[in-house]
């Protein structure tokens, strides 16, 4: 592929992760993203193929359990529009994911989403580490880049009532800000890209963004990568993880010990909802019809703050609303991928094993919007950047990856090479005569 491909490729992904959350427009009531048009154009710029078995079981797997609901117990409260809304999202997120298999990746192309995720996570944490120090001197002024123009609504630090604020980054709140930096991260560590410069910049984005799912995700990374990385590796995580333990326990602490504290965001995100899926295994067992979640979530008046709120923030608990005893199924399957990825990846010591399966499925604490194209789009971002390892970016001759590319067979006794005449070492002499 030629530089020009490459330089596109990068410069795509970067402004994918740095606009995804760049409102453009509606389409009724559903907000329309750059991250939407941008992950569509890099999804297609970088693909061979559509892996078409891997799509068939998704959208079968989105489709049918929940067309059965529709069909046995319709809902007519929220009407067909958000039945079919929320079906069309769970569809495109199916297909999106079903192009995470091995194979359908320009090898190429991976290099280049190296190079613009690690210039992405780069900007993010400027901007998040700019808002903290802004902030706590009382200004808003880098908040919210995108104005008028920012996701759903204008994220509100709150100065008045914490003196160092949390960052948003270009994002709609700090957690799905974590959710980039760490996706970000994981999927730079993954590949052994520029390794010592990712681990500090996400350890100060989080720190920044001060997010508990994050903290604690990123925590359980670094202790991955000590027990399964390379020794230089293994001091450079040992490092982060101490100093991301040291600076943010005490404010953890605080955070866990709000997890039964009605009204909290850990009691929102964790404990609220588990009348929700206790009454939906009772009483829907095969999940609730699709676009029911807002009104149905709003009826048990489960506070967020101060008024009640009317979502799930939390992954695993939209699976289980929507898919019943299905969903607690796959979710169960989900954990035990992650464990088994971890397994596999202390027995090879394969970083990527073991940390990929984990970060994608502790993912699904960051938000409950897992069917959005820009979290679906990001999780990509991660598995696609997986398929090929063995490469040299570039005009990077300091690429951590380029050790990787050398050919350590080249030596090998009976290996045909190359001689200064042109022949092969090996190649019997030519007869004379």
């Amino acid at each position: 592929m030629s530089n020009g491909y490459r330089a596109f490729v990068s410069l795509l992904t970067t402004a994918f992760v740095l606009l995804e959350h760049f409102q453009v427009g509606k389409v009724g009531d559903y907000p329309i993203t750059m991250g939407l048009f941008l992950g569509i154009v890099l999804v297609i710029s970088v693909s061979t193929t559509l892996a078409m078995s891997n799509v068939v079981i998704a959208l079968g797997i989105a489709v049918v359990p929940n067309a059965l609901v529709q069909i046995a117990a319709p809902s007519t409260r929220e009407g067909s529009s958000s039945f079919f809304q929320t079906l069309a999202l769970f569809v495109f997120a199916a297909v999106v994911i079903g192009q995470c298999r091995r194979g359908t990746i320009r090898p190429a192309a991976v290099p280049a989403m190296l190079r613009g995720a690690f210039f992405a996570l780069v900007i993010v944490v400027a901007l998040c580490v700019l808002q903290v120090a802004t902030g706590a001197r009382g200004s808003v002024q880098w908040f919210n880049p995108f104005g008028e123009h920012q996701y759903l609504y204008e994220y509100d630090p709150h100065l008045e009532f914490n003196p160092i604020p949390r960052a948003a980054g270009f994002y709609l709140e700090p957690s799905y800000a974590a959710f980039v930096i760490g996706s970000l991260a994981v999927a730079l560590l993954a590949q052994g890209y520029r390794k010592a410069p990712v681990w500090v910049l996400a350890g100060a984005g989080l720190l920044a963004v001060r997010s508990a799912t994050g903290l604690i995700l990123f925590g359980v990374v670094a202790l991955m990568v000590i027990f399964v990385g390379k020794s230089r590796l293994k001091v450079v995580a040992l490092i982060v993880l101490a100093v991301l333990t040291s600076l943010a326990l005490p404010y953890l602490s605080g955070r866990l010990d709000s997890t039964f504290t009605t009204g909290s965001s850990a009691y929102y995100r964790l404990i609220g909802p588990l009348q929700i899926l206790g009454d939906t295994l009772v009483h829907f067992p095969l999940g609730h019809p699709y676009g029911s979640l807002r009104n149905t979530v709003a009826d048990y008046g489960i506070l967020n703050g101060v008024a009640a709120g009317d979502s799930l923030d939390n992954g695993f608990y939209v699976i289980v609303f929507y898919f019943g005893w299905l969903g607690l199924i796959a979710s169960i399957a989900l954990a035990s991928w992650a464990l088994v990825g971890l397994a596999l990846g202390l027995r090879t010591g394969s970083v990527a094993q073991a940390v990929l399966p984990f970060w994608a499925v502790g993912s699904l604490l960051f938000s409950g919007g897992i069917m959005l194209p820009e979290y679906v789009f990001t999780l990509w971002l991660v598995f696609a950047t997986r398929h090929q390892r063995r490469f040299v970016i570039p005009g990077e001759s300091g690429s951590a990856l380029a050790p990787e590319a050398v050919d350590h067979h080249r030596d090998v006794p009976g290996r045909r090479r190359p001689s200064a005449d042109g022949r092969f070492v090996g190649d019997p002499a030519p007869r004379i005569g």
